[in-house]
């Protein structure tokens, strides 16, 4: 089943079960696949689509961060769900603990890669939706000592 049928099973269910509050959202991601849909004016992929999901939860992660500075509760509560609802389509990350394994073993194998720029890079590329890349940038400059 893709991300577009499952969002549109979850929209389903909760009109069934009356929240209200998961509806909105999953309508919200339903119009972002659209869109994404129409922009590229073929068949909607799987990497599309995770493409667009993580957009939104990323739009939504940095409201929370505002929100939060002005001590607005009751938004950043909404979010959260939100976030909740959003991450339950997408594909399941790496820990931090098993992303901080991957970047040491990786450092140990290249010991010539010394920039956490350049390390945060790489590992993107080969890991790619597995990891978040705020949280892998971090943990290469934790790694590196930078």
């Amino acid at each position: 089943m893709t991300i577009k049928e499952r969002v549109q099973a979850g929209i389903t269910d909760a009109m069934k079960q009356k929240n209200h509050a998961r509806l909105e959202c999953l309508r919200l991601l339903k119009a972002a696949l659209l869109l994404k849909e129409k922009e590229s004016s073929s068949d909607l992929t799987e990497e599309a689509s995770v493409a667009a999901l993580r957009a939104e939860l990323k739009k939504r992660q940095q409201s929370i961060e505002v929100y939060r500075g002005l001590g607005k509760t009751d938004e950043v509560a909404a979010l959260e769900s939100d976030v909740k609802v959003i991450e339950e389509f997408l594909p399941k990350q790496l820990s931090e603990a098993e992303l901080e394994a991957r970047v040491r073993a990786y450092v140990a194998e290249h010991p010539e890669v010394n920039h956490p720029g350049k390390l945060t890079g790489i590992l993107k590329k080969e890991l790619g939706d597995l990891a978040d890349g705020k949280m892998l940038n971090e943990l290469c400059k934790k790694v590196l000592g930078g």
